[in-house]
């Protein structure tokens, strides 16, 4: 996730009325080194302010590793049944674009999410390949996410393609070839800034 991404992500969070009785899921949590060392803006952004307002937050992931509270797959179609309707608010950041169903997986995150809750996803929208373990190539708009919910079950609330700005993910990069490894930082000043596609839906009651 980059910076200005986490603090989209989290400015939006603040302004949701969450009740401290009722879970948030992070799904494709990742480790808790990855949140606080690696990438220290998501903690700082999204979950250092829900802790702070003794919102409780259950992070899923496939990986069982120290930070992950849940073990499950969001691809598999029994996710939905085991956590129905179980959180108040689901975070689905930078995922859609590495499952090979990506309509499944949109079910799973409409199904686990509570009537009058929220769903916030993010997905790239201009950015290079990235497997892990796979990527594919899902590039879209925040009103082609939307999409992929049922129209009259979900009422966007906010919407935005983030500009990514911070000159260190245009880093250069080890290449043989003149000038290959300043391809991103080229790109950066010729307008190419990578993009995020983000979305905050309220799930009607």
């Amino acid at each position: 996730m980059f910076v200005e991404e986490a603090i989209w992500v989290g400015h939006l969070v603040d302004t949701l009325a969450l009740s401290t009785n009722v879970p948030v899921a992070n799904l494709g949590s990742s480790t808790s080194t990855f949140r606080k060392e690696v990438q220290p803006h998501i903690d700082q952004y999204i979950f250092q302010p829900l802790e702070s307002r003794q919102v409780p937050v259950v992070h899923v992931d496939t990986k069982n590793a120290v930070g992950v509270d849940r073990v499950a797959d969001i691809t598999d179609p029994g996710f939905a049944r085991e956590f129905a309707q179980a959180f108040q608010l689901v975070l689905c950041t930078n995922m859609l674009e590495h499952v090979e169903d990506i309509q499944a997986v949109a079910n799973n995150v409409f199904a686990c999410c509570q009537p009058g809750g929220y769903l916030m996803l993010t997905v790239p929208f201009t950015y290079k390949k990235h497997e892990d373990p796979i990527d594919n190539m899902f590039r879209p708009t925040p009103a082609e996410i939307n999409a992929l919910f049922p129209a009259d079950k979900v009422e966007e609330i906010a919407s935005e393609i983030i500009v990514i700005r911070d000159k260190k993910y245009y880093s250069k990069k080890k290449s043989r070839f003149p000038l290959w490894g300043y391809r991103d930082r080229i790109g950066y000043y010729l307008g190419k800034k990578y993009r995020v596609s983000g979305i905050l839906l309220q799930v009607k009651e």
